[in-house]
């Protein structure tokens, strides 16, 4: 009975271990973006990766025009379709094997927001979340027919009002958070695997600034200035400005 339940058990593990060691790499610079990770879609895309059990790898210093040089033939790669006009943003995610052949397209994910920074993030979601070969982990036996219909970072730390920003620096996806929508009204961060939100946002008439609770309790605002957001909020009567990595927002 032991040794049934033992063999059992290892089957299972054998069949899950090819998802898991399914390598996906990602440049860190697209096509379209005028600054690696712009806006935060490289990561964006790293996180839907896991999220379907695949292992996501952001390329650093790679562009999408040299990806293909840096795909081993067991790996994956991916790239942006984005067609756009003055009325609408479409984007396809289209995986990409190491001889460069496409062998998986997303559906069109689109969006009519007018600031790029919006429009992209928007778009992709779109993609991302209909993006069945993915989402079925059947990447290997899917063909392109689908779109028909680093090194370890210190935290961020608080600065004060008035002190010096941070210099630029490379952020490692754990310094990430994940905006998922929880109303029509609201958006959970969470932490990178999180079940529950670190931050809860609420939304008022500017895209660019967010109410923050944190354990149901009014902290503060999020606000965006720069190509970053950071949380402000007051400690012990002083302001406190917390630059904050967010995908998806």
């Amino acid at each position: 009975m032991h040794k049934s339940v033992f063999f059992l058990c290892l089957i299972g593990l054998l069949s899950i271990v090819p998802l898991q060691s399914q390598v996906i790499r990602i440049p860190e610079k697209f096509d379209f973006m005028s600054s690696p990770d712009q806006y935060g879609i490289s990561t964006l895309l790293r996180l839907y990766f896991e999220k379907y059990q695949y292992q996501g790898v952001i390329m650093t210093d790679v562009t999408e025009k040299a990806l293909s040089k840096k795909i081993a033939p067991n790996e994956y790669g991916v790239i942006i379709k984005k067609k756009s006009n003055f009325f609408i943003t479409r984007m396809q995610v289209v995986i990409l094997d190491y001889e460069g052949n496409e062998i998986a397209v997303s559906p069109e994910g689109t969006s009519r927001e007018k600031e790029f920074r919006y429009a992209y993030i928007e778009a992709i979601r779109a993609a991302m979340d209909q993006f069945t070969a993915l989402k079925n982990r059947t990447l290997l036996t899917t063909t392109p027919t689908e779109s028909k219909p680093t090194t370890s970072t210190p935290e961020p730390q608080a600065i004060l009002e008035g002190k010096a920003p941070l210099p630029e620096r490379k952020v490692t996806v754990e310094q990430y958070l994940e905006a998922r929508t929880l109303s029509a009204n609201s958006i959970g961060l969470y932490k990178q695997k999180g079940l529950t939100p670190t931050l809860v946002l609420y939304k008022t008439s500017s895209r660019d600034c967010f109410m923050v609770t944190q354990n149901d309790a009014p902290k503060g605002v999020l606000l965006y200035r720069n190509q970053q957001w950071f949380w402000e909020y007051y400690e012990e009567n002083q302001l406190r400005i917390v630059p904050q990595y967010i995908a998806g927002l």
